[in-house]
């Protein structure tokens, strides 16, 4: 493996595009997009080993995994990890911090590494599923922030973006999101103690 200016995880990578995406804008570092389903990932996990002229990368790499068995050969190797736009049960996991999830994560991170979490929640349709009054700033300090303190976490950040600037990440995903219903979104950086 060549030398690296830091290693790059998406966890929930979707299609891979964000990583890809910013495999080509910085070819100094190493992306892992991560995800259980390797449907999603044929397109841009094919076009990484093309000559470099048709798209063809070797700063990415995509892994078939959930975020609860990640593999051993990633601990400790991580300097940012992202999680853009989870849903389903990587979302109900990130909102109410389940342990097992953090701990897999905090697994794969070095010290001091940054966790960037880009939530989409919309009230009328996750606060049944996700059995919760409501995601805001509130919810955040007095339920998540003690949480992740106990699992090794500190937040460093916590904002609401708009779907403007959700639009420039360079994800398919949330590319569709703003154009969708989900009218508030948070941007929270956590940093691995």
């Amino acid at each position: 493996m060549k030398k690296t200016q830091g290693v790059i995880v998406d966890i929930g990578t979707g299609d891979g595009k964000f990583v890809y995406e910013l495999a080509k804008r910085y070819p100094q570092r190493l992306f892992i997009g991560i995800d259980p389903d390797h449907k999603s990932l044929e397109k841009n996990s094919a076009k990484i080993y093309k000559k470099p002229a048709k798209g063809g990368l070797t700063n990415v790499f995509y892994i078939l995994a959930n975020v609860e068995n990640l593999p051993q050969e990633l601990n400790n190797l991580a300097n940012q990890i992202f999680i853009i736009l989870p849903w389903s049960s990587l979302l109900h996991a990130i909102i109410k911090v389940e342990p097992k999830i953090f701990q897999s994560i905090k697994r794969i991170a070095k010290k001091g590494a940054f966790v960037d979490l880009i939530i989409g929640y919309d009230k009328k349709i996750d606060t049944k599923k996700i059995d919760l009054a409501g995601l805001d700033e509130n919810y955040i300090q007095d339920f998540i922030k003690p949480k992740l303190k106990k699992l090794g976490f500190k937040i460093q950040k916590f904002q609401n973006i708009n779907k403007n600037q959700l639009f420039q990440i360079p994800s398919s995903w949330a590319k569709k999101l703003t154009f969708g219903k989900t009218e508030t979104f948070y941007y929270i950086r956590l940093s691995v103690q």
